[in-house]
């Protein structure tokens, strides 16, 4: 499904499987070049939507001159490798911390996957360990001379004028690489996965993230808070206006969920795994209960950074207690 959201910017909706059921990923259209926003999962339905979007818009992958991967989870950047084969000539922008975390990946698979599995022991999920859920790790992309690992900050002009100025402005938390990119002139902002209308993103603390995932995501949000929009473009859902209304809304629901995982453990020591249980019982399995044991993690370093909480290890096992 295609739709012009705003002048030149086209959103083309690809279809996913489970509960979120789509990512929506983004075509700007400016006078010199043309920009893909993310690529959707490596399936045929989506690779179909994807070409069946362009060619609705008498376009093809050679086209494009820039694709922007604003982070790297599979349904970002899962079509990243395809695309380029049919858009050699087209320029990658993909955050230099988001990369790094890939490449170290890719580099040393046997480690990464170690990692993982000592993750989930340590935490107490030994069933995720007999059984993790697949497509966790996505594909490294190769750097050509022409792209551009990025760092925050930088312009990049798609067109004369002022309008076609687009900023990229690092905002990690969801991951470690995730980047938003701003046009002042228009007062738009094309959030990724950072900030979404209708449902919280998943702010995890996994193998290979920062230290502080969620305060890295609540400084995140005071930076977008700090902006003057017009409007927002996510990567699900539809785009939304009362953007501050619902930054005020995300930074209580965690502050919220702080104190949820706090009282979760003022009884005696447990795992992040037993809170998981505690906070959302038996509702969750496969993959979303590994994205709930990765939120319980980052909302429980928090507390242990705001030392009310603090971490023991027992026979291998991470343990929480209240300081």
């Amino acid at each position: 499904m295609i739709k012009e959201v705003a002048n030149k910017i086209y959103k083309f909706r690809l279809p996913m499987p489970g509960r979120l059921d789509h990512i929506n990923v983004y075509l700007l259209q400016e006078n010199q070049r043309l920009a893909l926003i993310d690529t959707g999962l490596p399936t045929p339905d989506s690779w179909k939507a994807l070409n069946d979007s362009l060619e609705a818009l008498n376009l093809h992958f050679s086209d494009l001159t820039d694709i922007f991967v604003t982070h790297s989870h599979p349904d970002h950047i899962g079509q990243l490798h395809r695309i380029r084969k049919h858009a050699p000539t087209a320029r990658l922008h993909i955050h230099r911390v988001e990369l790094s975390v890939l490449q170290e990946r890719s580099s040393k698979p046997e480690e990464a996957e170690q990692r993982l599995l000592e993750w989930f022991l340590s935490n107490g999920a030994n069933e995720m360990a007999l059984n993790p859920p697949s497509g966790l790790f996505s594909p490294t992309p190769e750097l050509g001379t022409e792209d551009r690992p990025l760092a925050g900050g930088e312009k990049l002009v798609l067109s004369e004028g002022l309008e076609g100025t687009w900023e990229i402005i690092w905002t990690p938390g969801h991951t470690a690489g995730h980047f938003v990119i701003l046009n002042r002139a228009r007062r738009i902002l094309l959030s990724g996965d950072h900030l979404l209308g209708g449902i919280s993103s998943n702010i995890g603390k996994y193998p290979g993230s920062t230290v502080d995932p969620l305060g890295d995501y609540m400084n995140s949000l005071q930076k977008i808070n700090e902006l003057d929009l017009q409007e927002i473009f996510p990567a699900h859902g539809l785009p939304f206006k009362n953007y501050r209304e619902r930054l005020a809304f995300l930074l209580e629901h965690h502050k919220h969920r702080l104190e949820k995982m706090y009282a979760a453990i003022e009884g005696q020591p447990v795992t992040a795994t037993e809170v998981v249980k505690s906070i959302w019982g038996d509702r969750l399995d496969g993959f979303d209960r590994f994205l709930a044991l990765g939120e319980t993690l980052s909302h429980l370093e928090r507390l242990v950074l705001e030392k009310r909480v603090i971490p023991e290890q027992h026979n291998n096992l991470t343990y929480y207690r209240v300081a």
